[in-house]
């Protein structure tokens, strides 16, 4: 995964590693298990991508950092 795309993808939203090089995509939403390990309940959620069954941590931390400036 090259770090600087990365990060600018992270920057518009979820990503998702995808392939055997965990190329970084971005996704339609947030996975049920990275909302959860972020401490966020699905119905709170607004990018919610429920066929996603990953758990990205820079995913996680982004919504850990977005609860916090609330």
């Amino acid at each position: 995964m090259r770090t600087k795309n990365a990060q600018a993808m992270l920057a518009l939203g979820p990503i998702d590693l995808v392939g055997r090089k965990a190329e970084a995509t971005l996704a339609k939403g947030y996975s049920p298990l990275e909302l959860e390990r972020a401490g966020l309940t699905v119905t709170r959620a607004r990018e919610v991508d429920p066929a996603r069954t990953s758990g990205v941590g820079a995913n996680v931390l982004r919504l850990r950092r977005q609860l916090a400036l609330r």
